[in-house]
């Protein structure tokens, strides 16, 4: 009878059917929940680099304006043209700051980029707000 069971046993344990199925379902989660991580992380350094390219631009030709109006009216134009390249994005804005005593040339000015948008894997809302500081090149002389 021992013999048996312990040929039974034997038999049992050095059958390898069915293993493959045991380890895909043993390891899918943890595969599923990388591919995830992957796709969010992507997400967010995709708009993280869009807000600061549109940083960037809007700073670079908001330095060139003669005045704060048109500066401000031309930074948010180009600035929202590269947010709006981004990766599930629900909203972009782009402000400008002057940093200094007005808009005068040598004084520095500096172009905030916010986006909000969504991750592509969990749908869960985010928002990224990145800056850059120019000097402005070709303000107007006041009289």
């Amino acid at each position: 009878m021992k013999k048996n069971i312990r040929r039974f046993l034997q038999a049992v344990i050095h059958d390898e059917r069915g293993s493959q199925i045991l380890e895909f379902i043993l390891v899918f989660p943890l595969v599923w929940l990388l591919i995830m991580f992957s796709f969010d992380q992507f997400s967010i350094l995709y708009n993280k680099q869009k807000a600061m390219a549109a940083a960037y631009e809007a700073g670079r030709i908001a330095a060139v304006q003669p005045n704060f109006g048109l500066a401000t009216y031309h930074a948010a134009e180009r600035g929202e043209v590269e947010l709006s390249q981004g990766i599930g994005v629900t909203n972009g804005e782009v402000r400008l700051q002057l940093e200094g005593r007005g808009w005068k040339k040598g004084n520095h000015l500096r172009a905030d980029a916010t986006v909000s948008f969504r991750l592509l894997a969990t749908g869960k809302p985010y928002e990224i707000t990145e800056s850059y500081y120019m000097m402005i090149e070709n303000a107007e002389a006041k009289k």
